[in-house]
């Protein structure tokens, strides 16, 4: 009897188990919250905010905020999109990467200079060199120097009371 438990136990260590991929969530973007978070209105009618996962936009009350809003608009609005499930974040946002197409739109809004790269502790993101190419370019956020990030200006002034 040992010897077979320890046989299964032995099979199953060899195993290789994996959490199922979150599916794709196709549907059209019905709003637009800020620079980086959008509604998603699948065929079903079902909704799901997505937060686009690898950038980090001016909160809407900062400095190229509203400019941020407006290019993300401008992108998806009304538009059929993909966005590539990733996870959640602390306030229940899906985050997922946003195909419009063939357009990565967080790749999109970093190069044009209404994101940055997301941060966390020593990583610079998925996004880094279309950041420094935009910050080169003194495109969109980049063109006046000063900008700071969304974590900084919270930690300044706290949170938007929108």
């Amino acid at each position: 009897m040992n010897r077979q438990i320890a046989l299964l136990l032995a099979a199953v260590a060899t195993q290789s188990f994996s959490a199922p991929s979150p599916r794709a969530i196709d549907g059209v973007v019905t709003r637009v919250f800020d620079g980086d978070t959008v509604l998603v209105t699948e065929a079903s009618g079902d909704t799901v905010t997505v937060r686009l996962n690898g950038i980090d936009a001016p909160e809407i009350c900062q400095p190229h905020g509203a400019e941020a809003r407006l290019a993300l608009e401008g992108l998806v609005l009304n538009q059929h999109v993909t966005a590539l499930p990733k996870g959640q974040d602390e306030l229940g946002r899906t985050l997922a990467r946003l195909m419009h197409g063939s357009t990565d739109v967080g790749d999109r809004l970093v190069r044009d200079g209404h994101a940055w790269s997301y941060r966390y502790r020593d990583d610079k993101g998925p996004y880094v060199a279309q950041e420094r190419m935009a910050f080169a370019l003194y495109r969109g956020l980049h063109a006046t120097r000063d900008a700071i990030t969304p974590r900084e200006f919270r930690r300044r002034h706290g949170r938007c009371a929108i």
